[in-house]
């Protein structure tokens, strides 16, 4: 029952209307009895100095009258002259209580109301209190009875008035809550289990909220957070059927890339030299489209990536990457390869042959028709090997800086997937190393692709 917020929120505010009504009745019940007891000492005074006398006193019936009219069967005024002025017969027998309001702290006259008040009439008491209007100090002995009647009455409505007065301004605050805080805070949880049955339904992501406070805040970061996953799903959703249907179109095409690999066999057999130079090359790229198309149709397989790291010359690969894209030193863009013939690095060849084909492709989509130049370059800075794909085109545009390795974003022309540096870097984190964009502006483009040159590389790709 007490575990939602309403029926906590219930409870608390009926636990403290009641104990700031008991504050409030114990507190007005003390100062109530203190009244009373003032008026009786005050009457008193009054009255010994209207009849009294300090030897004699006038007629007995004119004594009782007033006695009983101040509610006192006696009374002792010690005058500020040194004076004594008595009324009334001495009282007979023990008294119930003394009460000197001099000394009375304010938990004393706390104590000794609800002491009256709970505990019953204790008959005759005396009470000492301060004279009025100069020093001095009356005492009188007075029945208890008629001062917890009064009491009693005096709590009773009491009780009543701040009682209606407490649970009206407990209604209107609990309302309040319940509709300002409570309410909306339910309706939260209530909401995500209704997103998480269909969290690819717009129609289910929280409404925009316009308030300016903590829950309005609350209320907007969830809606970013469930536009932020169903965005994800969404796209999630479309690369699954994407990959279904390049998977698909993978196992047709490594069938036909087959087929031409037999067709190009002949030309090996084709006496021209150049048309046998030409034949390697072609063959060559196409066993290594046949190996991508059979990696695709592996994907998300967990060796899908893993490099098979071997120590090997840079400069002959990365001629071999120039000629898969059609650069020479004499195309346009010229293609400058400034490896060191003696540069080895350690690496997967045929992974970073992908890595160096996508980068330098771009650069040739940048230069265009134009005139430029392209050229790698790679040195060693002692616990890694750099490569540096540079270019002079006009640089990448800001939505693809800004979407760098983002599938589908970073493309920078119309027919682009925006999928090329998204595989560079992971073959780049798959070896242990990282691709850096250096610069990127109307000089043109230069890329870092960073290396591990430690040997535990290679012992963790073998084991593998």
């Amino acid at each position: 029952m007490l575990s939602s917020l309403s029926a906590r929120l219930l409870v608390l505010t009926i636990l403290f209307v009641t104990l700031v009504d008991t504050v409030i009745v114990v507190s007005s019940v003390a100062d109530f009895r203190r009244a009373w007891l003032d008026e009786r000492l005050w009457d008193a005074q009054i009255a010994s100095l209207a009849v009294a006398t300090p030897v004699a006193g006038h007629a007995a019936g004119v004594q009782d009258e007033v006695l009983a009219a101040a509610m006192i069967e006696s009374v002792t005024f010690q005058r500020a002259d040194g004076r004594t002025l008595a009324l009334g017969p001495a009282h007979e027998g023990p008294l119930g209580a003394y009460y000197d309001l001099r000394a009375s702290s304010r938990f004393d006259l706390v104590e000794d109301s609800l002491g009256t008040l709970l505990s019953g009439s204790k008959g005759m008491v005396r009470v000492t209190g301060a004279a009025r209007n100069g020093p001095g100090y009356v005492s009188v002995v007075v029945d208890e009875a008629p001062l917890r009647a009064a009491l009693v009455a005096h709590a009773r409505h009491l009780v009543l008035v701040s009682l209606l007065l407490s649970l009206s301004i407990a209604a209107l605050v609990y309302f309040t809550l319940l509709r300002v805080l409570v309410r909306p805070l339910q309706g939260l949880p209530r909401h995500v289990v209704e997103f998480s049955a269909a969290p690819e339904d717009a129609g289910r992501v929280i409404p925009e909220s316009k308030r300016q406070d903590e829950i309005g805040t609350l209320q907007r970061s969830l809606r970013a957070m469930e536009e932020q996953i169903r965005h994800a799903l969404a796209q999630r959703h479309g690369l699954a059927l994407l990959g279904e249907a390049v998977a698909k179109v993978n196992h047709d095409l490594r069938n036909i890339l087959a087929t031409a690999r037999l067709v190009s066999n002949r030309l090996t057999e084709n006496n021209d030299p150049a048309v046998r130079s030409i034949s390697v090359t072609l063959m060559r790229s196409i066993d290594r489209a046949i190996e991508l198309c059979s990696d695709t149709l592996k994907f998300g397989r967990p060796q899908e990536l893993r490099p098979r790291v071997i120590r090997f010359a840079l400069r002959p690969l990365a001629e071999e990457v120039g000629r898969s894209v059609g650069l020479a030193v004499e195309s346009n863009p010229m293609f400058l390869n400034q490896v060191s013939p003696h540069m080895e690095i350690e690496g997967d060849p045929e992974h970073l042959f992908r890595a160096l084909q996508n980068l330098m492709r771009n650069s040739v989509e940048a230069i265009g028709d134009g005139f430029g130049e392209i050229a790698v370059r790679c040195y060693d800075t002692g616990d890694q090997s750099v490569i540096e794909i540079s270019d002079t085109g006009p640089g990448m545009p800001d939505h693809a800086r800004e979407n760098l390795f983002k599938p589908f974003k970073a493309t920078t022309h119309a027919h682009g997937a925006g999928l090329g540096l998204v595989n560079v870097q992971e073959i780049a984190h798959a070896h242990g190393g990282e691709i850096q964009l250096v610069k990127s502006d109307g000089g043109g483009t230069t890329f870092r692709l960073h290396l591990p040159l430690s040997r535990d590389l290679a012992l963790r790709s073998a084991a593998g």
